[in-house]
């Protein structure tokens, strides 16, 4: 009886070692496929990503040499006139501070 149970012992030991060794295998076939998933992924994401930021350039081209444009006009109307320019400039931060202080107060 001792023989059988000692089989029949050695028998669900080897099982188990098979199905451990099936599933460690099965373990590193995932990784390897979550890896390419991955891999691909961030391409993908890369790709995406300058292609976006291609179009916002393109977009944006013609748009920047006009605001080169208007900012070096202000900046020599701010080197002719200093005066006027540092009067819009408090009337802007306090237009600024109005608008703050009045969302805080509404909260």
């Amino acid at each position: 009886m001792s023989l059988n149970f000692l089989n029949a012992r050695k028998d669900v030991e080897s099982r188990l070692a098979d199905q451990i060794h099936s599933l460690q295998e099965e373990l590193k076939s995932l990784r390897r496929q979550a890896g390419k998933r991955g891999a691909q992924s961030y391409t993908d994401a890369r790709e995406s990503a300058a292609d976006l930021v291609e179009d916002i350039r393109d977009t944006l081209a013609p748009t920047m040499a006009q605001v080169r444009r208007q900012a070096r006009h202000a900046g020599e109307s701010v080197k002719t006139h200093p005066a006027a320019s540092v009067a819009v400039g408090l009337i802007v931060l306090g237009l600024a501070a109005a608008l703050f202080a009045g969302r805080s107060s509404s909260r």
